[in-house]
């Protein structure tokens, strides 16, 4: 971000595995980001903000965590000038009696910063104050403008102010100096060690090592594109999860009404066996039926020749109530059939449906019950 008389905004596309540049290039200051988030989309970045807006404080609180964190407050308020409610503050980890790192801005100057990169596109990993970036011992130079990372100082000021300011915080520290190529820099500091650069934000971005802070925090945190992704088919998914949850108890509504079908069937089974062999145990009535026409027939149910006659016998029976099959027997292509029937009427017109199917009908002896008729017919192939 553009320090005050700078009218551009600076951007640096770097490869650390190489320490090189791969691009660069400038927009101007209050102009969109979008290009950049069009062009970098994806890629993680770092936002340097001027250090001359934002504070760095050192605080000791007796307690870590959230306790520490709500304590924050109250510590800094005997430190700092403003009002409280007009700060933006972000705490580094807090440990009980131990000093914790604090940086301190201005909130108008947040809701600058952050109604620039909300909707850019871009993928910011942290916003830092440009000393925040530096390590140890560091001071960057030019003829404006002075950044300094001492162990227990921190700031970036006017490079006029620097000595005034190194009487006070530097101390008898020996810190490496990087000047800008050229510049006319009228600044004596005790260094270890001066070396010059020619782009300010490479030079940065070789000695690069950031705090592990955010100013992009609380009330100002990026929401990432994969929330905004989410909040954009959150309810298309929803629709889906709910068309799915419907099919699925559809599904399962028809598998459970299947099994009371097949249910009912196997019931059917049991009682038709039950009418058919009166106080015969089941135990598989599918299998037991299959034995007994086998027996019926004296031979293999697959090969039987039988199945053609109980199914002519059937179609003679269907819609006549009177008579009631009790014994069935198969042998030597005849099938002789016990049958009670509520009267001889009944046993007539069984007969001559049975003579319409085919077959030849042999009546035996009748006797009379107390509920009807009971007595026994021989059926054979017509014509045999």
């Amino acid at each position: 971000m553009p320090a005050d008389g700078d009218l551009r905004i600076h951007w640096l596309h770097w490869s650390d595995s190489t320490q090189q540049r791969l691009d660069t290039g400038s927009i101007e200051a209050g102009g969109s980001l979008d290009d950049l988030g069009e062009r970098f989309a994806g890629v993680p970045c770092y936002v340097i903000v001027p250090g001359e807006w934002v504070s760095w404080q050192q605080v000791v609180l007796p307690k870590g965590g959230r306790v520490g964190l709500a304590a924050l407050p109250f510590q800094l308020e005997e430190q700092l000038c403003s009002d409280l409610d007009s700060l933006h503050l972000v705490c580094g980890n807090i440990v009980a009696n131990q000093p914790s790192d604090v940086l301190v801005v201005d909130r108008q100057r947040m809701d600058e910063w952050f109604a620039l990169l909300k909707d850019s596109g871009l993928k910011v990993k942290s916003l830092l104050p440009d000393y925040a970036v530096l390590p140890e011992n560091v001071v960057l130079l030019d003829e404006r403008r002075a950044t300094v990372r001492l162990p227990a100082a921190a700031a970036s000021l006017s490079t006029d102010n620097l000595s005034a300011w190194w009487q006070v915080a530097g101390g008898d520290v020996s810190p490496r100096c990087y000047s800008e190529q050229g510049a006319a820099i009228a600044v004596s500091l005790p260094a270890e060690s001066t070396q010059t650069y020619e782009q300010r934000l490479e030079q940065i971005a070789r000695l690069f090592s950031p705090w592990p802070m955010n100013l992009l925090s609380g009330d100002y945190r990026l929401k990432e594109e994969s929330n905004v992704l989410w909040q954009r088919l959150r309810w298309p998914v929803v629709l889906a999860g709910l068309l799915l949850a419907l099919h699925w108890l559809s599904l399962g509504l028809e598998i459970a009404d299947s099994r009371r079908q097949i249910a009912l069937y196997e019931q059917g089974i049991d009682d038709i066996y039950r009418d058919t062999f009166p106080g015969a145990r089941i135990v598989n009535a599918r299998s037991q039926m299959r034995s007994q026409l086998a027996a019926l027939e004296g031979g293999n149910v697959e090969q039987s020749a039988f199945m053609p006659w109980l199914d002519r016998i059937a179609r003679a029976s269907k819609g006549d109530s009177g008579i009631r099959l009790q014994q069935l027997n198969y042998e030597k292509n005849a099938v002789k059939v016990l049958i009670a029937a509520d009267g001889y009427e009944q046993v007539d017109r069984w007969v001559a449906a049975l003579l319409s199917q085919g077959f030849e009908v042999e009546r035996g002896a009748f006797g009379q019950e107390q509920t009807g008729i009971t007595g026994q017919l021989v059926l054979r192939e017509g014509g045999k």
